[in-house]
């Protein structure tokens, strides 16, 4: 009996160094999660400046592609105007009939 209480006290040493070695790592544990989660908070705050500088790219990269698209259409619009308007030859216009006028002789009056 004695050898069991022996092993026993053994054990409970052992458990206590065991114990005192966890509650150590915990400690620490605790500390590099607290500096994690200072970590996680920049993150967060470094990925939203992200977001709104990205938001912002995007919408001025919109407005130029839309204004290109317009500048691009007027353009293309009036090319084809210009080229529709003079790629046949017009024919020459059509002169009236010219307007002949008769003189007529002075009236001559009668004689008396």
């Amino acid at each position: 009996m004695e050898t069991r209480i022996a092993r026993l006290e053994e054990f409970a040493i052992d458990a206590k160094e065991r114990l005192a070695r966890i509650e150590a790592r915990q400690t620490e544990l605790a500390a590099h999660q607290s500096e994690l989660a200072a970590h996680q908070s920049e993150l967060a705050n470094k990925v939203g400046a992200l977001q709104v500088e990205m938001h912002k790219g995007f919408a001025e990269m919109i407005k130029w592609v839309v204004g290109t698209a317009i500048v691009l259409g007027g353009t293309a619009l009036t090319v084809i105007t210009f080229v529709l308007n003079n790629a046949t030859p017009k024919p020459a216009p059509m002169t009236p009939p010219s307007v002949v006028v008769y003189t007529q002789p002075a009236p001559v009056p009668p004689a008396k």
